[in-house]
């Protein structure tokens, strides 16, 4: 599996807040008052119209879109003990933040995780519904971070997959879901394969 919301186009959210504020004042120093034979005249200086503060619009948060669809939907029972029968799901996932599925997370997307009974490592998968505009985006990242895996699916489904630090990373797109998943047993896409293809599955 292809791994990256490391190869995912990065879905940068820019929101940059311009603030300027403009003040003029002047201040003279008095004359001494002269003898006139003119009558006096008090006149105030008109002040000078404030600027008002402009603020650019910041771009919206990347958010999924809504999910019908759970963590023992998404990977069943089933589908997680033919991979490895000695893991257990996780109730309250965290991925971790700098990954994809923590970007997933942030999106408010679907974020499930399973740990290794024996040795406590995780497994991360997780899932987003997102625009096609962000999921080009995403796509076209993965293609900059990572190795696209042709079997992960057949197109119009596109797979990717990476290797960061000790973890694989994979990332599959398929209609409008971006799916990824992350393991430090997936040393190579053939072994994100099987739940990512169950993932792709459960989705369809």
């Amino acid at each position: 599996m292809a791994s990256t919301f490391a190869p995912s186009r990065p879905l940068a959210v820019l929101a940059a807040a311009a603030l300027g504020v403009v003040l003029f004042s002047g201040c003279t120093p008095a004359d001494e008052p002269q003898p006139s034979n003119e009558p006096s005249a008090s006149a105030s200086a008109t002040p000078e119209p404030s600027v008002t503060p402009s603020v650019e619009p910041s771009e919206a948060a990347v958010m999924s879109q809504p999910l019908d669809i759970t963590c023992d939907e998404l990977i069943t029972l089933d589908d997680m003990y033919a991979f490895n029968p000695n893991v257990s799901a996780v109730a309250d996932a965290a991925p971790k933040k700098d990954s994809k599925a923590g970007v997933i997370a942030g999106m408010n997307g679907l974020t499930c995780q399973w740990i290794n009974n024996s040795s406590s490592e995780t497994i991360d998968i997780a899932v987003a519904k997102l625009t096609d505009n962000q999921l080009t985006a995403l796509k076209n990242l993965a293609v900059t971070e990572s190795k696209q895996v042709p079997t992960y699916g057949t197109p119009p489904v596109e797979g990717y997959f990476q290797v960061i630090g000790q973890e694989g990373e994979a990332q599959v797109f398929s209609g409008s879901y971006w799916v990824t998943l992350r393991a430090i047993s997936f040393f190579e896409p053939g072994d994100a394969e099987q739940l990512a293809e169950a993932a792709i599955e459960h989705l369809s």
